[in-house]
């Protein structure tokens, strides 16, 4: 399993949109975990006016879940419509996931703020702790 860290993100939401828009056009399906929610949701329908990035939300039916290509949960530990969730995961800015039941790839976002340093700080120790091996693949400013 790969745990990768982007860090010192000026705007945190745009790289997610970013990230997403990449798996998408590759094909891929991913969970999101994010305390900004609503926030992000707004952004990804205005992210770039010609490309609509299909997501599902807690409260859909469970085939919505099971046709969507990205998953928006506030907390990884958040119930998904029980579609079981897609190999790759991203965090941001939520609580590290307890269990890392079928992820394939994890990315971390990390802002640039001094809590938000801190907080991916604790959770690259976290992963440590249960042996993984994590990566910085993109430090932004």
């Amino acid at each position: 399993m790969e745990v990768e860290f982007h860090t010192g993100l000026a705007e945190p939401l745009d790289h997610a949109a970013r990230l997403l828009r990449k798996a998408l056009k590759q094909g891929g399906r991913v969970c999101v975990a994010t305390p900004q929610l609503d926030a992000l949701a707004r952004h990804l329908w205005s992210f770039e006016p010609r490309d609509f990035m299909a997501h599902a939300r807690p409260g859909v039916a469970a085939a919505v879940w099971a046709r969507s290509p990205v998953w928006l949960l506030p907390a990884f530990d958040a119930p998904d419509g029980g579609a079981g969730r897609p190999g790759i995961w991203i965090n941001l800015g939520a609580d590290a996931p307890a269990r890392l039941d079928g992820c394939d790839r994890l990315i971390e976002l990390v802002a640039a703020g001094p809590g938000e340093v801190e907080g991916g700080r604790g959770r690259w120790r976290a992963y440590k702790a249960r042996g993984l091996t994590p990566v910085v693949r993109f430090e932004g400013g």
